[in-house]
């Protein structure tokens, strides 16, 4: 029943279609030539009834010519032997009768042409007053003006022709006023009476005297007229043709091909049907085996009937089911095969994540634990996962930026303090950025504890190395002095004494200028952070370093960018670095040589650099590695502390900066001073102590 349906269904649709695609478009193209003929015939009609309106008007005025030549040739005193020409009379210039032919003349005539006289440009009167067919028409003769009364009637005839035509119709001549003045002859024939008012396009045609055609409303229906003025007369022609007896002939053609279409029509869906009911079994077929394949039964097959095309469907269709049945049993297996990759997979990832000692955690966007390894169910109880997790702050960042973030935790359990390094990485989804959030807890508790001893140990490392150095710095002063007062001691001799004085007095100099800088390195700064002209402190520094006897045959030159101003640090620091870095460089030089102070932007930070250069031998790559060291110095003995620049080096950190030995080989050497932007802009860096 329900196949049966179906075909029912398909074969409708079929010869729907048929009838949409075949039928209708051949009815919709007889309707538009239906309608585009009568389009064109009630053109045809139209353009016919103007011609004809124009050739009735021209015939009036020739009409009117040729009685005006006979005129010209009658003698006054002969009356024509015709109705169209009569009532002959000779008016002389004051508009008395010099002629008149024997026949009685009606009063108007005679005053009619009278009115001629007194207007010479006028071609003719209309009688009026019941003789509108009638007209007064005059000639000039010698003697006088010779006139002559005119009658159309004989047009009546010309009318009963056109309404007696092909097309029929009615013809009049018409006044100014759209008045009938003449028509058809015979009563049985359309026509108006004389003296009736047409009205409507006529009347309006007629009153401005210009030609005019279209479709009118007249009181026997809707006609095609056309209106034709005439030359020589206030008349004109008013022919109209009524649209049932235009279109008439057409509507009969209409019909026949009508009636050819239908049988057309009729013919087609008859080879249509038998089209349809021989295509329509076997997809009906083709459904049912398709519905069965779809059903799971992947072995059908369909009956082939003939040899053609459809034929050849059914023929690909079983071929089709059998490759079909032929791929779902090898995806079958492929999909078998996968699952088990896949479920292999799956065990070995979760052994692999349980055996993690990091804690692992899987967070979807609604901060809900999705997946946790062994070691994150241990930490925070077996049901953890399907609850919210414990911290939304840093999995909710992951979520807005994308981005991966990590921090540390601190968690404190029955006065145990564990702390954790926390990574998260976002998980893309298919709608956005990121749709889950993996979170790597590692216990670094361990790790910060071994550091913090390393820290320490390496602290106290740097304070041994710093006793040493200050044990054999302090000691060779004492050396001195112990054999200075051990021979004074065996020889008193105040010449001797006296002699020994200066060397006492500069041993002690130098454990006191000693002590006084080990004393600088644990004492916390104290000094007021003030702005100040840069230009001002350079001036000052190579000042200072010109007063010194190292200087003497050194060229000191200071340079300045002109976009230096003013500075916001400790000037004080400052200047003691500056200073410390040119003594330097005057015992670099030996005496002889050139020192360079330049104060230039710094290329990379955006802040200010103190570049100090000189031109002397330079330093060791050995020597480089080691030149901030404390109590190191490349001095001759006895010269030099080795606590210059590592002094200076805090110092610089201790006003926000670095002090750095620029990379360039030898000969010369510079060191480098750099200040953050802020020292440049206002921003006052705090002065933290300089711990040892």
């Amino acid at each position: 029943m329900l196949g049966r349906t179906k075909r029912g269904t398909l074969g409708r649709r079929m010869l729907a279609a048929f009838v949409a695609v075949s039928l209708v478009p051949l009815l919709l193209a007889a309707l538009l030539t239906y309608w585009r003929s009568s389009a064109l015939l009630q053109q045809f009609v139209l353009e016919s009834t103007e011609k004809t309106a124009q050739a009735y008007a021209a015939d009036l005025d020739l009409f009117l010519e040729l009685q005006r030549q006979r005129l010209r040739a009658l003698p006054v005193h002969t009356a024509p032997d015709d109705t169209q020409l009569d009532a002959l009379l000779m008016v002389d210039a004051t508009g008395q009768i010099v002629a008149r032919s024997s026949d009685p003349i009606d009063e108007w005539v005679i005053t009619a042409c009278r009115d001629l006289v007194a207007n010479p440009d006028q071609a003719m009167t209309h009688a009026g007053r019941g003789f509108a067919h009638q007209v007064v028409v005059g000639v000039e003769r010698a003697g006088g003006l010779l006139c002559g009364r005119v009658d159309f009637t004989l047009h009546q005839d010309m009318l009963s022709e056109r309404a007696s035509g092909a097309l029929g119709g009615a013809a009049f001549i018409v006044d100014r006023s759209g008045t009938v003045v003449c028509h058809a002859f015979e009563n049985d024939e359309p026509n108006r009476g004389r003296g009736d008012l047409l009205g409507g396009p006529a009347s309006q045609a007629a009153a401005h005297g210009e030609g005019w055609s279209g479709a009118a409303q007249t009181r026997a229906g809707p006609v095609l007229a056309a209106f034709a003025p005439a030359a020589s007369l206030p008349w004109g022609v008013w022919v109209e043709v009524p649209e049932a007896v235009a279109v008439a002939p057409l509507r009969a053609w209409w019909l026949q091909g009508l009636a050819g279409a239908g049988l057309l029509a009729l013919t087609a869906t008859i080879a249509a049907m038998w089209v349809v009911g021989r295509f329509v079994e076997p997809v009906h077929d083709v459904v049912d085996a398709a519905k069965r394949i779809a059903s799971g039964q992947l072995g059908e097959r369909v009956p082939v009937r003939g040899d053609d095309e459809i034929a050849e469907l059914a023929q690909e269709f079983n071929r089709m089911g059998e490759a079909l049945q032929s791929s779902y049993e090898e995806l079958d297996a492929r999909v078998q095969d996968r699952t088990r990759q896949l479920a292999a997979a799956r065990e070995f990832s979760d052994l692999l994540l349980d055996t993690m000692r990091e804690r692992i955690t899987v967070v979807d966007a609604a901060h809900r634990v999705v997946r946790a390894n062994r070691a994150a169910m241990e930490a925070h109880g077996p049901d953890l996962v399907g609850n919210p997790c414990a911290d939304h702050g840093l999995v909710d960042r992951v979520l807005r930026s994308g981005q991966a973030h990590s921090e540390e935790r601190r968690h404190t359990d029955d006065g145990y303090t564990e702390i954790l390094r926390v990574d998260t990485y976002p998980l893309p989804a298919q709608d956005g950025p990121c749709g889950a959030v993996v979170e790597i807890a590692r216990d670094v508790t361990a790790i910060r504890r071994m550091q913090a001893q390393l820290a320490h140990q390496e602290k106290m490392a740097s304070l041994g190395t710093l006793a040493a150095g200050l044990a054999h710095e302090i000691g060779n002063p004492l050396a001195s002095m112990s054999s200075e007062l051990e021979l004074l001691e065996r020889m008193w001799d105040p010449q001797d004494a006296r002699r020994s004085l200066p060397v006492l007095r500069d041993q002690v100099r130098r454990m006191t200028g000693l002590l006084r800088q080990l004393m600088d390195l644990g004492r916390p700064s104290s000094e007021q952070v003030a702005p100040f002209d840069a230009h001002t402190l350079v001036d000052e520094v190579v000042r200072l370093l010109q007063h010194d006897p190292r200087s003497r045959d050194v060229r000191l030159r200071a340079e300045m960018d002109a976009a230096v101003g003013t500075l916001f640090t400790s000037r004080d620091k400052l200047a003691q670095v500056l200073v410390n870095l040119g003594l330097n460089a005057l015992d670099a030089v030996e005496g002889a040589g050139n020192v360079t102070l330049a104060v230039v932007p710094d290329p990379v930070g955006g802040g200010l650099q103190f570049r100090v250069s000189d031109d002397g031998p330079g330093l060791s790559p050995a020597a480089a590695e080691r030149v901030f060291d404390p109590f190191y110095t490349t001095k001759a003995p006895g010269t030099g502390t080795g606590l210059g620049l590592f002094v200076s080096a805090r110092i610089a950190q201790g006003i926000g900066g670095r002090l750095e030995l620029a990379p360039q080989p030898p000969p010369g050497a510079t060191f480098v001073l750099t200040l953050p932007p802020c020292a440049c802009e206002g921003c006052i860096p705090a002065l933290g102590a300089l711990d040892g």
